[in-house]
């Protein structure tokens, strides 16, 4: 979910004092502090009678004290240091370097009861413009100099509640009678604890106060600015569009103040709050251009505080447009100017922001470290209110991820510290609750939290908020077969929705698979609705997908189209009289195409432009990360920065129109014509409550529905599936009875990890591989129609084995090295894949890179890329914990361009490979992150992605040994075949025969993925 602009203008830093515009640059010099004065405790007299000065006093973890003056500095000055564990430093800056000297300046320890009365007098002066904080008896000083100073100094530090709270503070008590300056500062930790009514108030009292006719313009000017801005908010909060105006009629006059009295200090916030003004009236982009002039201003004044606030703001505007990946990057550089400046307030609702953002990117182990920073944060500073929202971030992805347990723990954490007076959050607990219950199968308290929910969401302000909510109802409702409740909240969405906001594509999946939980028939009206709706989404993930980039789309994107077209073929398998397979069929292969067919085109176009500084931070982030784990949260830190510096060059100029029509009405009978009498193709489709197998042949399509026992082994399994027999999953009769020997399977979700060729027959003793040649297809239609691909490729084969990785890799930790680099045995009997290969392709130019040659550099080298074979002989890295980080480990020698040691596949997706066969004989290089929508994210899918015709990957871990012994055979009946995957079977049929290899632990891994047909044959 995510947090609202309305949140984050409550963190912007403001001061009463008068801002000081920049300095010119200054020569700076050390001075030497007195001993007894260099760990505080004490008032030390600086004189100098030079030129224009600066004095500057350091600390490890106090702010810097300031003593400037633009004029000739003959009189003394007077400072107090604080007591401290660590010492304070001196700095002098002139802006006349040649005139300075440092015997001018003069430096003592004070003894006041050895003052002059002059002396005396100049100490007074400095207590009252400086308030000492340690000293007790400062606070009872009847100076209302004094005492605003002390109410700022707490502003400044963030200490809002000790403002607020007048019985701990005596000294704050009086402010009210005495000075009446009091409630302005109430007025402002109200704001920035985001309690606008409050806030509201305080400024309207202040400007009741009788000084007020009186005050300076800057006063007068800074209280309407902050009572039209919490006017604004307050709106907001209460969709009450006249407090709203009233609000900016306060803003139109401290606007004319401010231009009359030429007080800049004062625009940025002036435009921050006319960008809220904007905002929460539906005008975004002048909202935006208001942002850009705050933060414009702000860097002019240096009050990166203040651009840290703005920038977080302008992020949240570029959600509300939709360009995640603008709002991730300025969210990050938001982030690390609020971790410079300290800001703990800052970083809870940035961090929190940043959470949201990554949930819709579709990473969600990032969302929900953010999230668990913004805990941290906030359990350390009391503030429940932001604990809350985080808690209840958490508890929306361990829902995500199916994790019901966890997410319980977190709704009963975030329940007692829910603001009553906050819809949003509460109205986010009520909707989460909901989905547990359904979750649960506890359809009565799902209801019942889904009607507490339902009843605030008129009174959430936020677009996005109020979608959020109905669609997770509506989802709920559905699960739990509520079908007259899951049909109110969409209607009560789709008011919300503007025409071809992808919002309707989470619509019309949502209107779908209502209609699936009819139980009567459809109607024929209902029937043409539902093809209606699913054109119209069809036609809309086009439009979207034409206009952005893969990376900006993102993994949540593709699963929430993914889940649109699973609910149509839904309806589609649930007419079994009037639906053919055919029809299934192509409207999954068009969408499963058309992921392939962007990928190469956008990484044919753009996978040079993706900076060396993005690879190497990438693969220096992945390696960390694997060697610090998630304990090590100043390590974790570093290793987001590195994230968020990769995700914002990620994306710079990263967007294009692709020429790719999934739409396109492919024949697939005609599909069937280029099939050879012995083939089959077999289609897995694996869907939220269904698996089916869709079967082409000569004699055309069929359906197969695989059994609930079956469907429940695949779904309950982690890794790679097992204890499964082949013919629960295939139907060996029907292939008997067409004469088929060769299998073209296109795998789904799960079953993308299924071995089907060591797959046990009913006789118990041979395996598929026996009987079928196999092979894999990224899609049916890819696998007749080639993928068009602009890689340059050469005559050659390059082979990569063996790279020495015993010795610390330069750029890499020692303890990212010990901790699973060296792990890793030598893999000695790679060399023996390395002489086969050349051994049976002798007249074939082969380039080799072993030992320490075999390095990051060459890898990623032109040689290498542009190979027709490519053989990588090398530990692939792939880690359950870490499904996301996949990899090559490669000789630690010294690089030049990459990181030495590990090649990640973000930094293989940044350079084609046109090899018609890419061999990764690597331990577990089939593996990686499981999407919805396309399968594992492996280096094998990444290679095809780059270029590749086919590739040759392991589903597990394979022995060194081994795996010499199938690549030997492999190549020896490559070389007279010229047929991979005909190869392919050869080689693991001589391993079955070898009563040493013939468990299919040694040979059942290796599968050959092939983006189209003509990439089976291999010619040299």
């Amino acid at each position: 979910m995510y947090i609202p602009l309305k949140a984050i203008a409550a963190i912007t830093i403001l001061f009463i004092a008068v801002f000081s515009c920049p300095r010119l640059v200054a020569e700076e010099y050390d001075i030497t502090l007195p001993e007894s004065a260099a760990f505080g405790g004490k008032f030390v007299r600086i004189s100098y009678t030079g030129e224009a000065i600066e004095f500057i006093v350091h600390h490890s973890t106090e702010p810097s004290i300031r003593l400037s003056a633009p004029f000739l500095l003959s009189q003394i000055e007077y400072l107090y240091l604080p007591a401290s564990s660590t010492p304070y430093s001196l700095v002098a800056k002139s802006q006349y370097p040649l005139l300075f000297r440092a015997s001018d300046v003069g430096v003592e320890v004070v003894d006041e009861t050895r003052l002059l009365k002059a002396d005396i007098n100049q100490v007074t002066q400095w207590k009252e413009e400086n308030w000492v904080e340690d000293a007790a008896k400062f606070h009872q000083q009847p100076s209302c100099v004094v005492k605003k100073k002390m109410l700022n100094d707490l502003l400044e530090q963030n200490r809002l509640e000790e403002i607020l709270a007048p019985s701990e503070q005596p000294q704050v008590s009086a402010f009210s009678d005495q000075c009446g300056i009091y409630p302005v500062f109430a007025a402002e930790a109200y704001f920035r604890l985001m309690n606008f009514e409050e806030a509201s108030r305080g400024f309207k009292h202040t400007q009741s106060q009788s000084w007020m006719s009186s005050a300076p313009p800057y006063d007068v000017a800074y209280v309407n600015l902050m009572r039209g801005f919490s006017d604004i908010l307050r709106g907001d909060e209460r969709a009450d569009m006249h407090t709203i105006y009233e609000g900016w009629e306060f803003l139109q006059y401290a606007k004319s103040l401010i231009e009359a009295h030429q007080l800049n200090e004062l625009l940025p916030e002036l435009h921050n709050a006319r960008a809220t003004y904007f905002r929460v009236t539906g005008d975004l982009v002048a909202a935006a251009d208001e942002l850009d002039t705050a933060i414009a201003v702000s860097r002019a004044f240096e009050k990166y505080n203040h651009v840290a606030s703005y920038l977080n703001n302008l992020a949240v505007l570029h959600r509300a447009l939709g360009n995640l990946a603008a709002a991730q990057r300025t969210y990050s550089q938001s982030i690390q100017l609020a971790r410079m400046s300290n800001d703990a307030l800052a970083l809870t609702i940035q961090h929190d922001n940043l959470a949201s953002t990554y949930i819709e990117l579709g990473d969600l182990p990032a969302a929900a470290r953010y999230f668990s920073y913004s805990v941290d944060i906030n359990k350390q500073m009391g503030r429940d209110a932001y604990t809350a929202e985080a808690l209840l971030g958490l508890a929306d992805i361990a829902l995500a991820q199916g994790n019901a347990g966890l997410a319980d723990t977190y709704l009963n954490q975030a329940q007692p510290i829910i603001t009553p007076t906050s819809f949003r959050e509460s109205s986010q607990y009520h909707t989460l609750r909901s989905a547990f219950y359904a979750e649960k199968k506890q359809p009565n308290k799902a209801k019942q939290a889904a009607a507490l929910a339902f009843e605030q969401v008129a009174a959430l302000s936020d677009t996005r908020h109020k979608m959020n909510v109905l669609f997770t109802l509506a989802r709920s409702a559905i699960a739990i077969q509520e079908v007259e409740m899951a049909e109110v909240y969409l209607q009560s969405a789709l008011a919300y929705i503007k025409p071809k906001h992808p919002h309707l594509i989470e619509y019309y999946e949502l209107k779908n698979a209502l209609f699936l939980q009819h139980a009567k028939p459809l109607t024929e009206s209902q029937k043409a609705t539902v093809e209606n709706n699913f054109t119209a989404a069809l036609s809309l993930v086009n439009e979207v997908e034409n206009t952005l980039s893969i990376y900006r789309l993102g993994p949540t994107f593709k699963n929430k189209v993914r889940l649109l077209i699973d609910s149509y073929v839904e309806y589609l398998l649930a007419d079994n009289g009037n639906t053919s397979a055919q029809k299934v069929l192509e409207v999954m292969d068009n969408y499963q195409s058309s992921m392939l067919r962007k990928s190469r085109q956008f990484y044919s176009q753009y996978g040079q432009d993706i900076a060396l500084e993005e690879n190497n931070t990438t693969a220096e982030m992945e390696v960390n990360l694997l060697s610090v784990g998630e304990s090590n949260l100043a390590a974790q830190a570093q290793i987001d920065i590195s994230l968020e510096k990769r995700d914002a060059l990620r994306a710079q100029g990263r967007q294009v129109s692709l020429d790719v029509d999934s739409t396109h009405a492919y024949q697939f009978e005609r599909l069937l014509d280029k099939l050879k009498q012995h083939e089959a193709l077999v289609r897995l489709i694996d869907l939220p409550k269904h698996t089916h197998l869709i079967v082409g042949t000569k004699q055309g399509w069929r359906r197969f529905s695989i059994g609930k026992t079956m469907r429940d082994k695949l779904h309950q399994q982690e890794g790679v599936v097992t204890g499964i027999k082949a013919d629960e999953l295939l139907p060996l009769e029907y292939f008997k009875s067409q004469s088929i020997s060769k299998l073209i399977v296109v795998s789904d979700h799960l079953t993308h990890t299924i071995a089907f060729s060591a797959l046990p027959m009913p006789d118990n003793a041979t395996h598929v591989i026996d009987h079928f040649e196999v092979v894999r297809a990224f899609s049916v239609l890819d696998y007749f129609n080639p993928v068009p691909s602009s890689a340059t490729q050469g005559a050659h084969i390059a082979v990569f084995a063996n790279p020495k990785f015993n010795s610390p890799a330069s750029g890499i930790s020692n303890k990212a090295t010990l901790t699973w680099r060296k792990a890793m045995p030598p893999l000695v009997f790679s060399e023996r894949e390395a002489s086969s290969i050349q051994q049976h392709f002798s007249h074939a130019s082969v380039v080799t890179a072993l030992g320490a040659q075999a390095n990051s550099d060459v890898l990623m080298s032109d040689e290498f890329g542009h190979a027709k074979l490519l053989h990588i002989a090398t530990h692939g890295f792939y880690d359950p914990e870490y499904p996301g980080i996949v990899g090559l480990v490669t000789s630690d020698a010294a690089t030049r361009r990459y990181l030495p040691g590990f090649v990640s596949l973000t930094q293989l997706l940044s350079r084609p490979f046109s090899a018609d066969l890419v061999v990764l004989s690597g331990c577990d290089t089939l593996r990686g992150e499981i999407w919805l929508s396309e399968g594992q994210n492996s280096l094998s899918r990444g290679m095809l992605a780059q270029g590749a015709g086919s590739v040759l990957g392991t589903l597990w871990k394979v022995p060194d040994r081994a795996t010499a012994t199938f690549m030997e055979h492999f190549y020896a009946s490559l070389a007279t075949t010229h047929n991979a995957s005909r190869a392919l079977q050869i080689a693991k049929q001589k391993m079955k025969r070898n009563p040493r290899f013939r468990s299919p632990r040694y040979w059942g891994a290796f599968v050959l993925t092939v983006a189209h047909q003509k990439a089976e044959t291999i010619q040299f």
